[in-house]
């Protein structure tokens, strides 16, 4: 099965960037403020044009770039855009595997026509989410990845079968994950290049660096036993907000309530998603915690429901304290509830849109999902009169 790689390049910068149009065409510069002593996560090419590069220290940025937007790492805003980045390659793919921060594997197991499906999901990423993203296709995950970073924007980056070791022998060996001590007593051994470790005997390689030693050495010949399975949603949706002025008054409290409200709903409506619990978590400025947890009847994506639920619970938890920190957790998520229907009623369907739509099937959940009625003529029981078989597309 090959496997196909979606890249977002520099995702925290476009991140941020959709965020916040105003700093678009900026020198941006993720990581913290320039008078801290962090160091930078990630670079837009305005900074990159001024000499700053990835994991130089922050005071080193602003010396060379002085007009920089400094902005620190956003880690929920970037795990959330990545979190929907995903939820909407799996509507379109039913093989797939994160690599967060910025990378999701999809199999291609049921495509006959690689570059069509490919520039289908990019297209669909690039017009709902607003990101500039590349694409890698190979025989395994790892190959994918590193022609998804080669990519052009907007363009995929084809590896055939049997052409990887071509493809990595002249990448660094940075390029591979293994630690930083590897890489400097390869390169004692005069080894920089991917396809120079291949001039290495394979048991010596793996006498000195064990399985590391034996993992490296597979990368580079192109293999790769990582699969690519059926990605299932993540259990729970966090939001929270913290207060910078402690809060006293519940009125304001119920204000942030509905903000948050409002940011679940929108995610919920986004992946076509309910709730069956939803826990707050209030924490107050004296260090006391106080937890609920509200369980509906049923799966629910209602802000009405929800907010009416909060309210009474944050009237009884809320007290002479001041609150420093709100936070909602929805649990026990599921797909939106709804009711069946018969495909035979209503007005007659031709026989492309039925081929079509078991085509769609067949590739988001597999050819097993749909199966064929057929009549038997020696059945006495009114259950051996029919049997199920398989349900091919072209039929």
């Amino acid at each position: 099965m090959r496997i196909a790689c979606l890249h977002v390049p520099h995702f925290a910068i476009q991140v941020e960037r959709r965020e916040n149009p105003a700093i678009c065409g900026k020198p941006l510069i993720i990581g913290g403020y320039h008078h801290e002593t962090g160091c930078v996560c990630d670079v837009s090419e305005e900074a990159a044009a001024y000499g700053v590069v990835p994991d130089a220290p922050l005071r080193q940025a602003y010396s060379l770039c002085p007009r920089g937007v400094f902005l620190p790492y956003s880690e929920e805003r970037c795990r959330q855009a990545f979190s929907r980045v995903l939820s909407l390659v799996a509507q379109l793919c039913p093989l797939v595997a994160p690599a967060p921060p910025s990378h999701v594997l999809m199999g291609l197991k049921y495509e006959t026509n690689e570059a069509r499906f490919v520039a289908g999901v990019m297209a669909v990423v690039e017009e709902q989410m607003g990101f500039l993203v590349s694409c890698g296709i190979g025989s395994t995950g790892f190959v994918a990845r590193l022609a998804s970073e080669k990519a052009e924007l907007s363009q995929a980056l084809f590896v055939p079968d049997g052409e990887e070791q071509a493809f990595l022998q002249y990448l660094p060996l940075e390029r591979l994950p293994v630690s930083a001590g590897t890489i400097r007593r390869l390169r004692l051994f005069g080894i920089s290049l991917v396809g120079e470790l291949l001039t290495l005997p394979r048991g010596a390689v793996e006498c000195q660096f064990g399985k590391e030693g034996r993992r490296l050495y597979e990368l580079a010949l192109g293999s790769d036993d990582g699969l690519v399975g059926q990605w299932k949603e993540e259990g729970e949706f966090v939001l929270g907000k913290n207060f910078d002025v402690p809060v006293e008054d519940s009125g304001q409290l119920l204000e942030a309530v509905e903000e948050l409200l409002e940011s679940l709903c929108r995610e919920f409506r986004e992946r076509w998603q309910c709730c069956r619990s939803l826990a707050v978590m209030l924490r107050f400025e004296n260090g006391r915690v106080e937890h609920r947890v509200l369980h509906f009847k049923e799966p629910t994506a209602s802000r009405e429901m929800m907010a009416c639920r909060l309210s009474c619970c944050i009237e009884q938890l809320a007290d002479a304290a001041p609150v420093c920190e709100l936070r909602l957790v929805a649990g026990d998520l599921c797909a939106e509830s709804g009711t069946q229907a018969s495909f035979l009623d209503g007005p007659p369907r031709s026989k492309e849109q039925l081929v079509e739509a078991v085509r769609v099937l067949q590739q988001r959940y597999g050819k097993s999902v749909l199966k064929k009625v057929v009549s038997r003529r020696n059945g006495r029981l009114p259950e051996e009169r029919f049997s199920f078989t398989a349900c091919e597309s072209e039929e």
